[in-house]
């Protein structure tokens, strides 16, 4: 169990350290260590309005625990908070993260939009039709008039991603990636150490160390209990093998002056093999096409039964927490991803755009409120509460100084997901911050992370490419239709492998043919 630690901050005006401006250290009067922040991403003082605003924000759960776990989240003590110090009068909807896709697209189809609404991009299926009927707000001038921290702190390449802008015009307002490839491996290295394994490097060795998790009982109960890696439903967080292969699903390959996506190319054939292996042998949890965030959680945390699985840097720190928590006994590592026959591998190297971009739909009256709302963000007072959470809950003060507690328990670490991940709508990521992440434990786990990451991942030649009109039309022609539905055969074994071209075939029959014929028109337009 991870002790519970505290550290004196000095609190300064403003509170969060820039991407490229580090922290020093000075030393307190009483001895202690203080962390003294530097000017923050370029957050104003700006007056909050004299009376709140209303503002109802549809928002995914993100799987969290915390917030999938809340009787009502417009009673939790985070979320009046942020009402008090915003002074907007904030009413979230949340959109459950299993089906987030289905529910965003029911909320388009709805008619009751919200005023501020958290999507995956205007270029992705259930967002491209509104951007397409005008649904959606033209930010760029509201964006110049309220949003003066978010012009400055947001990078050009941001606004001008595919997955935020169309034909010059903003429609949407970004999250920022800490590191672009965002996804790494998670190890037992207690498991290694046990079992007296070296961290594997190619695909064939990675299949070793999993048959040895599987045989040789590292959690030394006596029992063949161990599920050697695991991911959750439709094969999420299980695509580092396809990764060696070059065939990340849902990515796209320059390939002899077509632009292909990779659920077609010749590669995933040797790539399906792999994952057929697993699952047969039972290295891969059997669960996993069916399995729900919180049943994989649990196999990982709470019974700490699985060796090997994937998920992002900047929540490293939380994993090992996590686990801990649950296994006293288990340590973990961050390890580089499988190779593959061209000695490379990882998953998709993607753009500073985080996974969630915010838009406003026209039905929004006052969309200036919407703006103003996220440029408070950048502020000191947000950065503050981003950070350190609630004063008497998460950190103490005393004169100067603030004292964080950092979180020990696995409830309290559910909690403080809320201010430092989930309330953080926009700005950076809590990870940037140095000297909070020296003095968190497990901290380095970040580092670490963030510098296997930097090191490995696979170019999508589609990065920022909208959703073109025959897959608007045909969504089956995309990761989670025909493909899954034929990779999941073959990987069960209800299905040979060797049918893999009768796939491509009837797949470029559906449509497939006109959709590479459009990527590669935007590529051509765009890419060279």
């Amino acid at each position: 169990m991870v002790s519970k630690k505290v550290i004196g901050m000095t609190l300064t005006a403003s509170l969060l350290a820039s991407v490229a401006v580090g922290c020093s250290q000075t030393t307190s009067n009483n001895g202690g260590t203080s962390s003294q922040t530097p000017a923050s991403n370029g957050g104003t003082s700006s007056q909050a309005p004299a009376v709140k605003t209303k503002l109802r924000v549809a928002v995914g759960t993100e799987g969290l625990q915390y917030v999938e776990g809340s009787q009502n989240i417009n009673e939790d003590p985070y979320v009046k908070k942020l009402r008090e110090l915003s002074n907007f009068d904030v009413q979230m909807e949340l959109i459950p993260h299993k089906d987030f896709n289905q529910k965003l697209t029911l909320i388009f189809a709805g008619g009751d939009l919200p005023q501020l609404l958290q999507t995956r991009g205007i270029n992705m299926p259930e967002t491209a039709p509104a951007v397409d009927n005008g649904a959606l707000y033209d930010l760029n001038e509201l964006l110049d008039k309220y949003g003066p921290n978010l012009k400055k702190n947001i990078p050009k390449e941001a606004w001008d991603y595919g997955g935020v802008s169309k034909n010059g015009k903003i429609y949407g307002i970004p999250t920022l990636n800490p590191t672009p490839n965002d996804v790494i491996n998670f190890v037992r290295k207690d498991w290694l150490d046990k079992l007296n394994l070296q961290a594997p490097k190619t695909v064939d060795e990675y299949i070793n160390m999993l048959r040895a998790f599987r045989d040789k009982d590292p959690n030394g109960n006596g029992k063949q209990d161990e599920i050697p890696y695991s991911g959750r439903e439709k094969l999420a967080w299980t695509e580092m093998f396809f990764g060696a292969y070059g065939v990340v699903p849902a990515d796209w390959t320059l390939e002899n002056g077509q632009l292909v996506p990779n659920i077609v190319r010749s590669p995933m054939k040797d790539a399906l093999k792999v994952y057929r292996t697993l699952y047969s042998e039972k290295l891969l949890d059997n669960e996993v096409f069916v399995q729900q965030p919180k049943d994989w959680d649990a196999k990982i945390k709470a019974q700490g039964i699985v060796g090997l699985w994937h998920h992002v840097p900047r929540l490293a720190d939380k994993w090992a927490s996590e686990v801990t928590a649950g296994t006293p006994s288990a340590k973990l590592d961050i390890i580089p991803a499988p190779t593959g026959p061209d000695g490379k591998g990882g998953l998709t190297i993607k753009s500073v755009v985080g996974q969630n971009v915010w838009v406003i739909p026209k039905s929004n009256k006052k969309p200036e409120d919407a703006i103003k709302f996220l440029d408070w963000f950048y502020s000191d007072a947000a950065q503050k509460f981003m950070l350190y959470g609630i004063e008497g809950v998460d950190h103490t003060v005393n004169g100067s100084q603030i004292k964080y507690n950092f979180p020990a328990k696995p409830e309290d670490i559910y909690r403080e997901e809320m201010h430092l991940t989930w309330l953080r709508f926009v700005s950076p990521s809590h990870v940037l911050n140095k000297e909070f992440m020296k003095e968190r434990p497990n901290g380095e786990m970040v580092s670490k992370g963030i510098e296997v990451a930097s090191k490995e991942g696979r170019k999508n030649d589609a990065l920022g490419m909208p959703v073109m009109p025959t897959l608007q039309a045909r969504p089956e022609l995309g990761r989670d239709g025909l493909w899954l539905e034929f990779a999941a055969k073959v990987i069960t074994g209800k299905e040979s492998v060797d049918n893999f071209d009768k796939f491509v075939e009837d797949w470029k029959k559906r449509g497939g043919d006109q959709l590479i014929k459009e990527a590669t028109q935007w590529y051509n337009s765009n890419k060279k």
